[in-house]
């Protein structure tokens, strides 16, 4: 890897990390959701670094050019990205479904009150 597009990429990962940092630091994100992200940017910093990392890989299953490991990889990451999603809007939707149960209940039970009154 050429050392000007290393140390570029280097930096736009740095300020990509800083960004989710600050997020975090200002209650923007939540850092269970988070994690993902962090532990994507922190791999990509460190296959940045050693890029020899992605060669060695690569060879360990099977596949011979760096650029299919990179798209192997980069797929991998989207689905993981879209299975955490997923579980997220499948939690906030039950929490919804709940909400919405003991709302009506707590409305039922105020007009039977002021009916009785």
């Amino acid at each position: 890897m050429n050392a000007v597009l290393q140390i570029f990429l280097l930096c736009c990962l740095l300020i990509f990390l800083g960004i989710i940092l600050r997020f975090l630091s200002r209650k923007q994100l939540n850092l269970r959701y988070t994690l993902v992200w962090l532990l994507a940017d922190i791999c990509m910093i460190i296959v940045t670094i050693f890029p020899q990392i992605v060669n060695w890989a690569g060879s360990l299953i099977g596949i011979v050019d760096a650029v299919n490991t990179i798209f192997l990889f980069s797929g991998m990451f989207m689905i993981l990205i879209l299975l955490t999603l997923t579980f997220i809007v499948s939690h906030l939707s039950n929490k919804i479904h709940s909400l919405a149960q003991s709302l009506a209940l707590t409305e039922k039970k105020i007009r039977d009150l002021t009916q009785e009154d």
